[in-house]
């Protein structure tokens, strides 16, 4: 506004008595500074602080790498994470396991697996939650 100042004080006047709606893309009626941010929000701020220094596509690598890398910790934290389901459930769990170290499997994909057992063979599809067998849907 200072630089529309220069050139004409008039227009300056002008464009604020028109209201900013009618010519500012970026004009918000909401007060920002009362916007509430989350801890996601200022933890991202605070780890990118020196990133944002980087051209946008070298900031974009970073960030990606950032929230990869965050997501296979969260995830094989939660790998460890056990529920004590109570002594019926567990028990179905434990003889389940035990029936199960007779199996094979063998991934195609992160959702699709086959299952032998001995001569038998299963396509499981963790994605959809099918079996060729149909115990998976049963279950």
């Amino acid at each position: 506004m200072s630089k529309i100042e220069e050139i004409d004080p008039h227009v300056k006047a002008y464009l604020y008595d028109i209201g900013y709606h009618r010519w500012s893309q970026v004009h918000t009626t909401v007060n920002r500074t009362w916007t509430m941010t989350s801890n996601i929000t200022e933890l991202l701020n605070d780890v990118t602080k020196y990133a944002r220094e980087l051209p946008i596509v070298e900031l974009l690598e970073y960030m990606r790498t950032l929230l990869e890398r965050w997501t296979k910790e969260k995830l094989l934290k939660s790998k460890g994470t056990f529920t004590y389901l109570g002594f019926k459930f567990n028990k179905e769990l434990d003889d389940n396991r035990t029936l199960s170290h007779k199996l094979r499997v063998r991934a195609a994909t992160d959702y699709i697996h086959t299952i032998l057992d001995g001569v038998r063979r299963y396509i499981v599809c963790l994605e959809n939650k099918r079996c060729s067998c149909g115990q998976f849907q049963l279950d």
